[in-house]
């Protein structure tokens, strides 16, 4: 039986202080760290994505799925993970601030960077046949036509490079170097509202009194929280959580998943 304790919610603590006009510094250092964190989040799915789409298009991997299917589940990881990249990276954010330059990326993985992003640009984003990558074009596309076949003499074909194995390769590289670096900036952000919540808590503010008033209660953060639990390893920075937390709760939830909650 796992035992949860109370966890505190700083995202509605940093609203809160915002509707007073108080502690800006809090409330900033809030939302650098749960920015940073949203993006890191897109970053180790994205890899995660580029990994599976390896091990499913290997020589070695022996799968059930036919080849319109594998096609389909391939392309698809591709394009998610195009799209967590940028969206973590190079896509101007709506809610989330940026955090990350082309500038911390050494001089090869900058010219990857560019070509992700241009194919989220003319391919993922918007229709477009783009350029060609590894030598191929991405999409190939042509009206046809068949002066043989009576009933069925005009034609579209289409041919779509869904397995750019060369480029995933390079894809996977630069995602994990960004990783590397959003973990640290994780790591330093998470430590700076650690930091100032000790001095509040040192100097007896009512701030953390209030902050004591509002624990964890959404049901599928408090699962993910149990889940951020498990296996924990070390951590160097201070009192910062060793590891991203990873659970997926769809529309019907389980009977489980609420078992686990209330056992």
């Amino acid at each position: 039986m796992m035992i949860l304790h109370t966890v505190y919610d700083l995202s509605a603590l940093g609203v809160w202080l915002e509707e007073q006009g108080s502690r800006p510094d809090l409330v900033q250092a809030i939302r650098r760290a749960a920015d940073v964190s949203s993006a890191h989040r897109d970053l180790d799915e994205a890899l995660l994505a580029l990994r599976l789409l390896r091990r499913l298009t290997s020589g070695s991997d022996e799968t059930p799925l036919d080849d319109a299917d594998l096609t389909t589940i391939v392309g698809s990881l591709m394009t998610t993970a195009i799209i967590l990249y940028a969206r973590a990276t190079d896509t101007p954010p709506i809610d989330r601030r940026p955090w990350f330059g082309i500038s911390k990326l050494p001089q090869s993985l900058r010219d990857v960077h560019r070509e992700v992003m241009r194919l989220r640009n003319k391919e993922v984003a918007h229709f477009g046949k783009g350029e060609p990558v590894d030598g191929a074009p991405l999409l190939a596309e042509a009206m046809v036509l068949r002066p043989f076949d009576k009933d069925h003499p005009i034609g579209h074909l289409s041919s779509r490079a869904h397995n750019r194995a060369a480029l995933a390769k390079r894809a996977e590289k630069l995602v994990e170097r960004v990783l590397e670096i959003a973990t640290r900036s994780v790591s330093d952000r998470h430590t700076e509202v650690f930091t100032a919540l000790t001095q509040l808590a040192q100097n007896h503010d009512p701030i953390m009194t209030h902050l004591r008033g509002l624990p964890l209660t959404e049901p599928r953060l408090l699962a993910a929280e149990a889940h951020s639990q498990e296996g924990v390893t070390s951590s160097n920075s201070a009192r910062n959580f060793s590891r991203v937390a990873v659970v997926e709760i769809h529309d019907d939830p389980s009977s489980d998943d609420e078992a686990e909650l209330t056992s």
